[in-house]
């Protein structure tokens, strides 16, 4: 089996010893990228009081414009951030919760995010409301669902536009409607979303959406966008109090104190790098190399189609039959398939569900070999 645009598999310095197809959980970056993110180091340790007090702060709001280019945004209306869990924590800690208001999450939310949503609600006397959504619901069903848990008390809603464990999407733009109809706040989980989707943020227009880029962007550690909406500009401060504390919004973020701003103005060259492949078919190759892989899965434990919600995504989960022990069941047969078989392949679960999956990644470094070398394991491990 080849793929399209195999020859980019070289643009990557992994471990050749190694099958990786969890490209979801943390990325990996592209040596042209890690060579410009090395090229910044060396520029700001040659003179680190030349950088930081005359060179650092244009350079990441010149960095920050091509991020919100990619984004269809202008710079002002996008700040840097080093993940998603710093733009959930920094939501959670400005947001407004009085007591007696409620937080809806569904049960396939992030857990550091949700986790993030409880310490808020609950500190101000209000509390967490989780809505239980089965795996292969319509979106429309999604829709009745969340709008059945509403109340007269319900101040935030939260939701993954792509889920972690279950490697579904949610129907965002429906969902954003509907809770500016009903004048409750909308958090949009995009952890997935950057390089993933084009998305015109402003018709979406939640008021709080975050994003990785060291995930599908292949931007270095530590890269993240954070985008609020107009009407909290007032209300948002960075977790960090900082020298531009007295700024507007998104100068507030730019350098919160003497930290490493190499990943940040390595971002642009990861964009480009994709960007000279061609976003549209290097989604495309992702995807289909996911699809193999999940199929080649599917097949050997004979799980039937009817399980699956395709995707144009490349994330994909095959439903685990013969699997127990929650969590920490998850992390032993993970941590047992990396050091036994060599294939970093993660094990999911989500809720108190009992479901468990195996997540299969798809990225231009990834062949065939990757994906077949999951089928003698499985036959060990798994049947």
């Amino acid at each position: 089996m080849n793929f399209d645009l195999e020859e980019y598999r070289g643009h990557w310095n992994l471990d050749p010893t190694v099958h990786h197809i969890n490209h979801g959980s943390f990325g990996a970056v592209p040596t042209i990228v890690r060579n410009e993110q090395a090229r910044w180091s060396d520029h700001i340790q040659n003179n680190p009081v030349q950088f930081f007090m005359r060179e650092a702060m244009p350079a990441v709001q010149l960095a920050r414009g091509k991020v919100a280019k990619f984004l269809g945004q202008r710079p002002d209306q996008i700040a840097l951030v080093r993940n998603t869990t710093e733009g959930a924590s920094t939501t959670m800690r400005g947001f407004p919760f009085k007591p007696g208001d409620e937080a809806v999450v569904l049960d396939h939310e992030y857990g550091a995010v949700t986790y993030s949503v409880e310490r808020a609600v609950i500190a101000a006397g209000g509390s967490l409301v989780e809505v239980k959504i089965p795996r292969l619901a319509s979106d429309g069903e999604v829709l009745r669902l969340v709008e059945s848990a509403f109340t007269a008390k319900t101040r935030m809603f939260v939701v993954d536009h792509v889920t972690s464990a279950t490697a579904r999407t949610f129907p965002v733009q429906e969902l954003s409607d509907l809770c500016r109809a009903k004048g409750i706040a909308i958090v949009i989980d995009a952890s997935h979303v950057p390089g993933n989707f084009d998305l015109d943020l402003d018709k979406l227009d939640a008021d709080f959406w975050f994003g990785n880029l060291h995930k599908w962007c292949s931007a270095p550690l530590g890269t993240g966008v954070f985008r609020i909406a107009d009407r909290w500009n007032d209300v948002m401060r960075p977790l960090i109090v900082s020298w531009q504390d007295h700024e507007s919004y998104p100068l507030q973020w730019d350098m919160l104190g003497t930290v490493d701003l190499s990943g940040w103005l390595a971002t642009p060259t990861a964009i480009d790098f994709y960007a000279n492949i061609g976003w549209e078919r290097a989604r495309k190759a992702n995807i289909a190399r996911m699809r193999y892989g999940r199929d080649l899965v599917m097949k050997e434990l004979g799980i039937s189609s009817d399980q699956l919600r395709e995707e144009e995504i490349p994330l994909g989960v095959v439903p685990l039959l013969k699997m127990s022990g929650g969590r920490e069941g998850c992390f032993a047969l993970q941590e047992k398939i990396a050091t036994e078989y060599k294939i970093e392949v993660p094990v999911t679960t989500y809720s108190d569900s009992e479901q468990y999956f195996m997540r299969i990644s798809g990225q231009l470094y990834n062949t065939a070999s990757d994906y077949e070398a999951l089928i003698p394991m499985i036959r060990k491990e798994l049947k």
